[in-house]
């Protein structure tokens, strides 16, 4: 209806005008019938609850459950069949609003009959209505409280995303906007918070809000096959697979190194500091069922990793030689287990021109002495450090399940922070920790990231070494 609306209706069957009006009072009929979708069991819980007369609706999910559909369906439908309407739209990360959220109300704006279509334009930002309604997408951080203020009309309506970690000031200068009388508001996210507005709601309700829990486990969009790699990875008792599967909150273990809401924000930063040097490590198998690991890391941004299984000290380093030769950034460092087969590999790598390898073990005394009761536990506390600071991390299954399985101790006889063995580990997640331990090598010395070479050239020795030759009666 966008050129004349009121001619565009006069066009429509008698059918469709029927159609048009149920769906204006029923949010269960627009999806059905407009959209023509089954919801899923969990979907259709909040949908009936909003059409029954619920204004205020709170989500904690798992991942993968249809939240995030369900609150574009809404938007659409808030949009199209209600007056002076705005609907702010907000999350901690512009990539939850602008690449998931936004992207998914186009999708299913493309689902509408082409007469319907016409009333919605997606933009980059916001989604605007032809009867003047209009949607909009404000980051929420705490440097702009202000993302959910200065909204006025007849009906407002907040959406909330990750809502769990939305900073709790932007709760504080939105309260009275949100609970208002002609205020609507979804709230939705994974629990990974054991505080702030979002876990409140859910401990505290004052009846208020009407709750829900998705579990992925309950869910027809999440597989049964995708519930047990989930198992697996992540570990079935552990934090990551409450607040990723169950959506439950953690139970905040206070011996985790890496707690859920600390891997999630550092998971989703949207900005993290991207000074520093790259740094790689190799962390080398030592069991046949383990994988040897090279970490990449650029200053705080844990960015990728590959793995191996099977490869002899020969084999590693041709391995290493040859990523090497093909990154674009060289590392400054690329340190490397040296306990066992591991051993060898530093002076190898000297042999063949590759002079940035260096040894370190797990087992040493750390820098900080009066911390730490070795070098490992000082390794992952810096990484944890580094992540809190702005850090970022790639985001892959393996490593978060690895990351939220390594806990710590008080050593009984120094009073010095410990690294669970990782053993314990292996035995508790089904596998050992290797990725998690090649990244926090990534953070064995910063002291050596810095030390000098006795020419530049001294790093520019391998391009003009071919990437398969023979040392020492290997092949790589």
């Amino acid at each position: 209806m966008a050129k004349n609306r009121e001619e565009i209706y006069q066009q429509l069957s008698e059918e469709d005008k029927i159609i048009l009006k149920a769906c204006a009072k029923s949010f269960e009929f627009f999806v059905t019938k407009l959209l023509g979708v089954i919801p899923t069991k969990q979907q259709l819980q909040v949908i009936r609850a909003i059409d029954e007369g619920n204004t205020h609706i709170a989500i904690k999910s798992g991942h993968g459950v249809g939240k995030t559909t369900t609150i574009s369906w809404f938007v659409i439908w808030f949009g199209l069949f209600r007056e002076d309407t705005k609907i702010p739209m907000t999350a901690p990360t512009a990539s939850q609003l602008y690449d998931i959220l936004i992207p998914e109300i186009k999708k299913w704006r493309d689902k509408l009959p082409d007469w319907l279509q016409d009333e919605i334009e997606v933009q980059k930002e916001k989604a605007v209505f032809a009867n003047g309604n209009f949607a909009i997408a404000r980051t929420a951080r705490m440097d702009k409280p202000e993302a959910l203020q200065g909204f006025h009309g007849t009906n407002i309506a907040f959406i909330l995303e990750e809502a769990s970690g939305i900073p709790e000031k932007v709760f504080e200068v939105a309260e009275g906007a949100l609970t208002s009388d002609n205020s609507w508001a979804i709230m939705a996210g994974n629990p990974t918070r054991t505080s702030g507005f979002f876990y409140d709601t859910f401990v505290s309700n004052d009846g208020t809000w009407k709750l829900f829990t998705f579990s992925g486990e309950d869910s027809e969009n999440v597989s049964r096959k995708a519930i047990e790699m989930f198992r697996k990875k992540y570990g079935y008792d552990s934090d990551v697979y409450r607040v990723r599967v169950l959506g439950e909150f953690p139970r905040g273990s206070d011996d985790a190194v890496f707690p859920v809401d600390l891997i999630e924000t550092a998971i989703y930063r949207d900005i993290w500091d991207k000074t520093g040097v790259e740094v790689w490590a190799l962390d080398v198998a030592d069991y046949g069922a383990d994988r040897s690991v090279i970490a990449k890391r650029y200053g705080k941004h844990l960015y990728e990793y590959k793995a191996v299984r099977n490869y002899d000290a020969s084999d590693l380093v041709g391995w290493l030689v040859r990523e090497y030769k093909q990154a674009k950034r060289k590392p400054k460092v690329i340190f490397v287990d040296t306990i066992g087969s591991g051993a060898s590999i530093p002076s190898m790598c000297q042999k063949v021109g590759l002079k940035n390898v260096i040894g370190v073990k797990a087992s040493h005394k750390p820098f900080n002495t009066d911390e730490y009761q070795n070098a490992r536990a000082e390794w992952f506390f810096k990484m944890r450090d580094a992540l809190r600071e702005e850090g970022k991390l790639m985001h892959d299954d393996d490593l978060i399940g690895e990351l939220g399985a390594i806990t710590y101790f008080i050593n009984e006889q120094t009073g010095k922070l410990q690294i669970e063995a990782k053993k314990k580990i292996r035995d508790r997640l089904g596998r050992s920790p290797d990725i998690a331990d090649a990244f926090a090598m990534t953070f064995a010395d910063e002291a050596l990231i810095e030390f000098e070479t006795e020419s530049e050239e001294e790093f520019e020795m391998l391009d003009n070494i071919p990437l398969t030759y023979s040392y020492g009666g290997g092949l790589w």
